[in-house]
């Protein structure tokens, strides 16, 4: 195995958002949870848009707080990848805005994950949209 990080592929990337899909799960539950008080306990109205919005914000903080500190989510920690800048440097809170939203229409679309197959790079739409890369670390 080298000792140079390299681009992530496919199979690796999904199996760690089937990992960070339940971390996602578990953290939408406990925000809607801390509505609750908020609404004097009754089920909280799933058409308003401004509950959608923040069902959308969380997955942002989520995610984003992740990327901007250390670059991984737990998922990505557990198959050594990690989301950087082309350049290598840190992604800050811009770029994972950018990544977020692209991450949208790449789920939304599929095609935007499966060019991470195509792609000789493997970069996924996120990653073009966002000037990120997802990289594998050498086992340490």
């Amino acid at each position: 195995m080298s000792a140079a990080p390299y681009p992530a592929g496919l199979l690796r990337r999904l199996a760690a958002a089937v990992y960070d899909m339940f971390l996602l799960v578990g953290v939408w539950m406990m925000s809607v949870f801390a509505l609750l008080p908020f609404t004097d306990g009754r089920a909280l109205d799933g058409s308003s848009p401004v509950f959608r919005l923040y069902i959308l914000f969380v997955p942002f903080l989520l995610f984003g707080w992740f990327w901007t500190h250390g670059g991984q989510t737990l998922g990505m920690k557990a198959w050594r990848m990690r989301i950087r800048r082309t350049d290598g440097s840190p992604v800050d809170w811009r770029y994972a805005a950018l990544r977020y939203l692209g991450a949208w229409l790449a789920w939304l679309s599929v095609v935007g994950i499966i060019w991470i197959a195509i792609d000789p790079q493997r970069r996924g739409l996120q990653d073009w949209i966002s000037d990120t890369e997802t990289v594998v670390e050498p086992p340490q």
